[in-house]
């Protein structure tokens, strides 16, 4: 289900809980790495949700690309973020997937990196601790400066910004997290009401 699309900017949002025939046609293009990595992960649920996810993501870039979702390969950054192997027929196609409970997103952009973060609308005890370790120190004033109604959304908005911004560079949130506002292009959507998502991409 397309949730955005702006000026060569497309997310796509889908549920991951889907019936178990509907999972075994997903997971039937999966990779030997994606297939192991799922079987060791310990809840079902866990697995049914990360076969989907990669499912998916190998259908919507198979659609783009015109090949086989079995066929499209990846590689891998240093720190682990994927993108197109260049042995696939349009490597300016630059792409960002996120899940949180039960739906994922897909972000495609054309020739500038891209990051999405999407996260559930629920309680976050440790929001304040998370915020003066992560945030920047004019974020995380603008954080504390506001009132309790909206702690929850502006942690969650500031939040997500963050680790768009952290896929969108390749680099995990433990890594120091260096760029300029003016590089980027932030776009708020929401994946599903409940659920908050920020999308970035460099200008």
């Amino acid at each position: 289900m397309p949730v955005l699309e702006n000026d060569g900017l497309e997310i796509l949002a889908f549920m991951l809980d889907a019936e178990e025939d509907v999972i075994r046609e997903i997971g039937a293009c999966l990779n030997e790495e994606e297939r192991r990595r799922a079987e060791g992960l310990r809840l079902e649920r866990d697995r049914r949700r990360y076969i989907v996810t990669r499912g998916q993501l190998r259908r919507v870039l198979a659609s783009k690309l015109g090949i086989s979702p079995s066929d499209v390969e990846l590689e891998y950054g240093r720190l682990g973020k994927p993108h197109l192997s260049h042995r696939m027929p349009a490597r300016d196609l630059c792409f960002s997937v996120s899940r949180s409970g039960d739906v994922a997103v897909v972000a495609l952009s054309t020739r500038q990196e891209v990051g999405v973060d999407i996260e559930a609308v629920l309680a976050v005890p440790e929001a304040d601790e998370i915020a003066a370790h992560c945030f920047s120190a004019s974020e995380h004033g603008s954080y504390t400066a506001l009132g309790p109604e909206d702690r929850l959304d502006g942690f969650l908005r500031r939040w997500t910004r963050l680790e768009a911004i952290s896929k969108a560079l390749g680099c995990g949130l433990g890594q120091p997290l260096s760029w300029d506002e003016r590089e980027w292009a932030v776009r708020r959507f929401v994946p599903k009401p409940g659920y908050i998502g920020t999308v970035v991409v460099r200008n």
